[in-house]
């Protein structure tokens, strides 16, 4: 099954985007991490520019870690959804500087992140199906 086409009328499928959604949030927080270390050392850490783009790359990737840790736990809708819109502006971003590969990977991420969430919000709000046959075994 393809990462954009999740099942999430079984607790298996739901759970199995999560877990996924929690991987891609780690691969992401390791990404922004490397990025931190290249564009700090490429701009500097001595001026505003170069304190902020570290912060905020820096905040972006403890999002993403806090995000990947709830997903796991089979939980994270609302860190999901800030760590998506996140993205979102990274493929924005990505766009108007005409990043072909960064506007691909972010969106990657993008899809298996909303995919996540959908599995989170599924695994709250709905009772399954296959919880019933348990009964009967």
């Amino acid at each position: 099954m393809a990462f954009w086409d999740t099942d999430l009328t079984t607790r298996m499928g739901a759970e199995t985007a999560t877990g996924q959604a929690g991987v891609a949030c780690f691969v992401l927080a390791g990404f922004r991490i490397v990025a931190l270390l290249f564009f700090g050392g490429m701009v500097g850490l001595d001026n505003f520019e170069g304190l902020f783009l570290a912060g905020m790359t820096g905040l972006e990737a403890l999002m993403a870690v806090v995000a990947g840790f709830r997903f796991r736990s089979g939980n994270g809708a609302y860190w999901g959804i800030a760590v998506a819109a996140l993205l979102a502006l990274s493929i924005l971003s990505s766009l108007v500087s005409l990043a072909i590969g960064g506007v691909v990977i972010s969106a990657i991420f993008f899809v298996i992140v909303v995919q996540g969430v959908r599995g989170a919000l599924a695994l709250r709000n709905t009772h399954f199906d296959d919880e019933d046959l348990e009964a009967f075994e």
